[in-house]
């Protein structure tokens, strides 16, 4: 088992930014980009991959593009305020009354704070929203791709939105080590879990000897995986509506904890999860948060992925979404540089960019998706990828 730690080989560097920082703008708990870094916000699923393709993967020996970064720095802010990918709760919540923080980021040094995007409709909205010139983000990181309207909202500028392929990534469900589920659940079995028409294990299948009652689980609104889930029951049963009667429970998409804090430790509790958030945990990239630094031993799921015959799998694709005007910038990224920032890091039909490259595959790999870049064209020419 390796472990991991991201790194910022320019860290002097940071450290100095932010000391001058300090001196000339308000106050900050952590760093801000300055105007000319590149922000991201978006997608819990992609997010771990965009921190490996930024500030790199020691245990894959991957380098991230700040390494090489003249000056100006990529940020990708994660869709939670816990590096552990953890939703935060405001103090007095218990399992039976989870209270959810809204958490806040500074996009920009010297600018308010302002409610995080936690997942990939958050991110489209919060790009779509940031309107004003200078414009506070760059991209958005998507497990799913944009409507139509989104892809050609004017709001966007000229050509709407540009989108690029990442990766692939197996969307399954996943239940805890120990549980009455079913090895195999099809998406025609989910779709009659999440209606609420089927309640227990024995009448979804009835092999399972369990009459035990299903706790079904959804990620946050604005989840990526929530819609491409919900699209996947709905192809499955054209007569599909998302139930109301069967306690079907709302947590932060491919948080491990969202199974195994549920009813009898979650035997029988299941939720949508992401593959590479998975494998990701089987890493032993993720450590104990209650001990003190330098930290303490990796930390496990204590959940598995629904993989038997027949079980319900959407291999996905991964995308980074930004303005498509922005590919044809005049402003070049780094000093000294011919590139502007989109060709360095996402699209670049003479030289291969960042994100096509073999640090950024290695990357991909170490956050437990497949590396599968792509061009999908922009705005009203995006149909499939």
């Amino acid at each position: 088992m390796r472990s991991r730690s991201k790194f910022m080989a320019v860290g002097a560097a940071i450290t100095i930014a932010g000391l001058n920082l300090a001196m000339i703008a308000p106050a900050s708990a952590d760093i801000a980009p300055r105007a000319n870094d590149i922000v991201g916000v978006g997608s819990d699923t992609v997010q771990n991959i965009a921190n490996f393709m930024t500030d790199g993967d020691t245990g894959a020996n991957a380098n991230g593009v700040n390494a090489a970064a003249a000056k100006n720095r990529v940020f990708s802010f994660d869709a939670t305020p816990d590096a552990n990918d953890r939703a935060g709760y405001q103090n007095g919540s218990t399992n039976a009354a989870l209270l959810p923080l809204q958490p806040t980021v500074i996009l920009r040094a010297g600018t308010v704070p302002v409610q995080r995007p936690n997942g990939s409709g958050a991110g489209v909205s919060a790009l779509l929203a940031d309107t004003a010139i200078p414009h506070k983000i760059n991209f958005v990181r998507s497990s799913s791709m944009p409507s139509t309207a989104q892809l050609t909202d004017p709001a966007a500028g000229l050509g709407g939105i540009h989108v690029i392929k990442i990766s692939t990534d197996n969307l399954r469900v996943a239940a805890a080590t120990t549980t009455h589920a079913s090895s195999s659940l099809t998406a025609l079995q989910l779709s009659h879990i999440y209606d609420c028409t089927l309640k227990t294990w024995n009448a979804v299948d009835p092999t399972n000897p369990s009459t035990a009652t299903i706790v079904p689980v959804l990620p946050q609104n604005g989840s990526g995986t929530r819609k491409s889930f919900l699209a996947d029951l709905l192809a499955a049963n054209s007569g599909f509506v998302l139930g109301t009667t069967c306690g079907i429970s709302t947590a932060e998409e491919n948080d491990p904890t969202s199974i195994t804090s549920s009813v009898n430790a979650g035997i029988d509790t299941i939720a949508p999860f992401s593959e590479g958030r998975f494998n990701l945990y089987a890493s032993g990239y993720f450590h104990n948060p209650a001990t003190p630094f330098p930290g303490g031993v990796s930390i496990q799921s204590n959940i598995q992925m629904l993989n038997g015959a027949g079980s319900y799998l959407d291999t996905r694709n991964l995308y980074i979404l930004f303005r498509d005007s922005d590919k044809d910038s005049l402003t070049k990224w780094q000093p000294g540089s011919a590139l502007n920032w989109v060709s360095a890091l996402f699209l670049n039909p003479a030289v291969a960019p960042y994100a096509a490259g073999t640090d950024a595959a290695a990357a991909i790999t170490a956050g437990g998706a497949t590396p599968a870049y792509a061009d999908c064209l922009a705005g009203a020419q995006v149909t499939t990828c």
